[in-house]
């Protein structure tokens, strides 16, 4: 879990939801970068009626590719309130597109 005192950044927003990270949580292995975030979502999620997710996600610097490594559903905005589910197992790595949210991210935590 990402400390207590994390400050959320806000990088990119959609009609659905306002992506935040913090970046005293970037971490380097190699090619890899590690990062928590948080998607704040606008309306309620339909499946747990989940208001934000935290994710620990992990992007691959030299193949633009990236994958979430933990997941929970929080009742409340920003990660607050109820823990309605979390998935620990690591997700497929996914490509990165273009002028997408997540190539914006990659460009912050790999210049980092």
């Amino acid at each position: 879990m990402p400390p207590a005192s994390t400050q959320w950044v806000k990088w990119s927003e959609s009609a659905e939801a306002v992506f935040y990270y913090d970046p005293a949580t970037i971490t380097k292995t190699g090619n890899l970068r590690r990062v928590w975030e948080i998607q704040d979502l606008k309306k309620s999620d339909e499946f747990f009626g989940a208001r934000s997710r935290r994710l620990l996600t992990e992007y691959d610097c030299t193949v633009a590719r990236t994958r979430h490594l933990y997941i929970s559903a929080h009742a409340e905005r920003m990660a607050g309130g109820k823990i309605l589910v979390t998935n620990e197992a690591a997700g497929a790595w996914r490509s990165i597109l273009p002028k997408t949210s997540d190539a914006v991210m990659l460009l912050i935590v790999c210049d980092n």
